[in-house]
């Protein structure tokens, strides 16, 4: 991305739950949602070196006035459903339990 011509987008951003963390995962992430619908997770690490980043080039920084109200987060439920075709034929362990335990084929 280059400096000239680039629109400026505005960002929310909020501290959150690492709701699945793995044991060297962080357990907090800070989430970046822009207005165009972008979401963004970033660690405690990551937030650190962009700060000092900026602080070493104040050049690139822009400038921004908050007037605006804080944005109304929306709140979603992700459901996944998956759908499990039954076999054409019996399977090596239905046909491993019917001789088994005498179970008869239907």
């Amino acid at each position: 991305m280059s400096g000239t011509g680039t629109k400026v987008t505005r960002a929310y951003i909020k501290l959150v739950d690492n709701k699945k963390a793995r044991t060297s995962a962080s357990d907090k992430y800070f989430h970046v949602f822009s207005e165009l619908g972008e979401a963004y997770l970033f660690t405690q690490h990551d937030m650190e070196k962009a700060q000092n980043r900026a602080k070493k080039n104040p050049e690139d920084v822009y400038p921004v006035e908050f007037t605006e109200p804080e944005p109304k987060v929306i709140v979603k439920e992700v459901i996944k459903y998956v759908e499990v075709a039954k076999p054409s034929k019996p399977s090596i362990f239905s046909r491993l339990a019917s001789f088994r335990w005498g179970r008869k084929k239907k």
